[in-house]
């Protein structure tokens, strides 16, 4: 069997793997012998596809904020000639949740990174599960979580028009200063490209809608901080202007209209969307609130059964993410 030489006696995870696995200061040798039970599971049928990798490289080490030596510590890994049954049953991983549970969601959820969950990949799955001990009710009702979240991930694409335009491409984007947006960027809040006065003015327009109350609590600014902020990559210097930003005296119409619209897709739902996302933060949307956002739906042009059909989405991610946390037995 490979071994990993772990270097790192702590990977401090980013604040989005704090609010997806709930998990913070965690040894180095967990979160890595985990992501090799990973590639292990999605190699027992002898090929990982390429979206299945760019899934381990790109999002979920990423999302832990492994450094770039321990990420070529797992490209080194030999997962194809694992002992699976043994690798699962000497797993011992500190980290503060049901790992075994959650290595079986991020099976499947690695799984169908190429948009297939082919019969080979289910049958891996269910013996991972099985030499993990996970009851067969639970895997299968993990596999129906993340059925759910592929689902929403689906009405977000759609809601946004984030699905790639061949027909009408967007040109020199570097002359408009800005950048195409990672795709977990993309699929968690909808944003396709971005750029420095964007993100600023972005910023603003959020700190308005939340503000709506008198205030903007510590857990929407937090929101803003450590989830908008650390997945679009929005500078720490825009983001400390954003928190400081006069917000009760903000004009929301001439912020919107600073937005760059011509690179945007959609952003006017995006915004929506995100806004309703940190307005709720600190789970507790006042009236004043409430009536902010539907002026900014009204300011952006949305309709008003787009604008509740974003709200009930707000509302089912949370509920699924309460789900998620009971499930996985966050601690």
């Amino acid at each position: 069997m490979s071994n990993l030489n772990i270097k790192t006696e702590v990977i401090q995870a980013s604040p989005l793997a704090t609010l997806i696995l709930s998990c913070k200061d965690v040894p180095s040798s967990s979160w890595l012998d985990y992501v090799k039970a990973l590639l292990a599971i999605a190699g027992a049928d002898g090929e990982v596809s390429d979206e299945e990798m760019d899934w381990v490289f790109q999002d979920f080490l990423n999302i832990v904020g492994a450094t770039e030596e321990q990420v070529e510590e797992v490209r080194s890994f030999d997962f194809k000639n694992v002992d699976l049954a043994e690798l699962l049953s000497s797993l011992d991983i500190d980290v503060p949740m049901n790992y075994k549970r959650t290595l079986v969601y991020d099976a499947v959820m690695m799984a169908r990174a190429d948009m297939v969950y082919a019969k080979e990949e289910k049958e891996a799955v269910a013996k991972a599960a099985e030499l993990l001990g996970v009851p067969f009710f639970i895997a299968k009702t993990i596999e129906g979580l993340v059925n759910t979240e592929k689902s929403l991930e689906m009405i977000r694409k759609s809601l946004f028009e984030l699905e790639d335009d061949e027909a009408h491409p967007i040109q020199d984007l570097a002359s408009l200063n800005m950048k195409p947006a990672s795709v977990l960027e993309r699929n968690t809040f909808g944003v396709r490209f971005t750029s420095e006065e964007t993100q600023r003015n972005y910023g603003y327009a959020l700190m308005i809608i939340s503000g709506a109350d008198g205030i903007v609590s510590e857990a929407e600014k937090d929101w803003y901080l450590n989830q908008f902020c650390e997945v679009s990559e929005t500078p720490m210097a825009i983001a400390q202007d954003v928190l400081s930003f006069d917000y009760l005296n903000g004009n929301l119409e001439e912020v919107l209209n600073n937005l760059k619209v011509d690179v945007s897709i959609n952003f006017q739902r995006t915004l929506l969307y995100n806004a309703i996302k940190m307005a709720n933060a600190d789970e507790d949307f006042p009236e004043k609130e409430k009536a902010a956002t539907e002026k900014a739906a009204e300011l952006l042009g949305i309709t008003k059964d787009i604008a509740e059909t974003i709200y009930y989405l707000v509302d089912t991610e949370a509920k699924v993410l309460k789900m998620r946390s009971t499930l996985f037995d966050y601690k």
